[in-house]
């Protein structure tokens, strides 16, 4: 007999608890499982999702104008539109385990009250994101979640600060068979960003927030100033006030130094693969796929002590700066600038540790521990 999963979850976009997800939700046993999606809203893989999976989206966001006038009839006569919507679920779907993917879903933890059924949260976020939502929405996160599934040894150590009873640890993961490079469209990439061969690249990625270090650009460059130095960064622009100030100082005082693309989907790995070496200039990181991305691609690597750097990054791999000191992080970027032989092989090696075909049979055992555990 099937095991039933309900997973709600954002929206199926490009992001690091998302693609987690996505790598699950395609490698999950179909014979074992089966599986209904419910997202806040539709992101771009959502469509993509393999026909045996059940989807739909909260009403709120829902391309059906007749569900988005139901939800505001509901809202006006004081319903909670999503219990009503999981309500309607449950009845033909009779899910066994609600899999909750983030904190940052509040709304769906009051329902779980009126069906017998586990209620599993993967969290993905440190406390810096515990801003995101109100401090009785997180209360009920935990209150209401039977588990919590860290994604790293640093979250499951804060859920644990919090007295969660049953806390397990399931770390993230990548699929490596979608990293594939071009490599004449890298040399494109070069030719069309004017890298030259001299040239060392540093590549970042992620969105340019002050959580991932985009302040640290301009003291960065201000240091390579006279050197062939380049930074590229890969992830959307969020066209804050901070945004604006870095790219309009780098472009007035280190012109063609620093490089963004706006996000990317399939020409990722080909700019990625641009890179000499890759900076991790988060302030906090639950885990840090883009880490296991450059690895795979044997990129050398320079990084604060976040995230899995500590457990992950080896001695031939890279370099870990230990605290958030700008004086360490440029000696730490220029030692690998000027001795940039690392180990490929290992870098390669160390990140199929967290290939999802490595994790999933460890994902399954224990997902099927809890939908057993009634």
């Amino acid at each position: 007999m099937k095991t039933k999963i309900l997973f709600i979850t954002q929206d199926l976009a490009r992001t690091g608890s998302e693609m987690v997800l996505w790598y699950l939700l395609n490698n999950m046993d179909k014979n074992q499982y089966s599986i209904y999606v419910l997202c806040m809203k539709k992101g771009e893989l959502f469509d993509l999702l393999p026909d045996h999976i059940g989807r739909e989206i909260f009403y709120k966001k829902s391309s059906s104008w007749y569900l988005r006038v139901y939800r505001g009839i509901l809202k006006v006569l004081g319903k909670n539109a999503v219990a009503i919507q999981v309500d309607c679920i449950m009845r033909h779907f009779k899910a066994d385990l609600w899999y909750i993917n983030t904190i940052v879903i509040p709304d769906v933890f009051e329902a779980s009250k009126n069906y017998p059924v586990k209620v599993v949260t993967h969290i993905h976020e440190l406390p810096g994101a515990f801003s995101l939502i109100k401090g009785q929405a997180l209360k009920s996160v935990f209150s209401h979640s039977d588990v919590c599934i860290g994604c790293s040894e640093i979250v499951c150590e804060k859920i644990g600060d919090f007295g969660h009873p049953d806390i397990r640890l399931q770390h993230s993961f990548i699929d490596v068979s979608t990293i594939q490079v071009d490599t004449d469209r890298v040399v494109q990439i070069k030719e069309k960003l004017g890298i030259q061969p001299a040239d060392f690249v540093w590549v970042i990625s992620g969105g340019t927030t002050y959580m991932k270090g985009i302040d640290q650009v301009l003291p960065i460059l201000e240091h390579f100033k006279e050197e062939p130095v380049k930074i590229i960064w890969i992830g959307k622009q969020l066209n804050t006030g901070l945004d604006f100030y870095v790219q309009h100082i780098a472009e007035q005082k280190y012109p063609g130094k620093l490089l963004f693309t706006g996000a990317l989907s399939e020409d990722y790995y080909n700019y990625m693969s641009v890179a000499n070496g890759f900076l991790l200039l988060s302030r906090e990181e639950s885990f840090s796929l883009v880490l296991l991305e450059a690895a795979y691609l044997g990129i050398p690597i320079v990084a604060f002590n976040v995230g899995i750097v500590p457990q992950f990054l080896l001695k031939d791999m890279g370099i870990i700066i230990d605290n958030w000191n700008l004086v360490d992080l440029l000696a730490g970027m220029r030692r690998c600038y000027e001795h940039p032989e690392y180990d490929a092989a290992l870098l390669k090696s160390n990140a199929l540790r967290y290939d999802v075909h490595q994790q999933l049979p460890k994902f399954e055992t224990l997902l099927n521990e809890i939908a057993g555990g009634f």
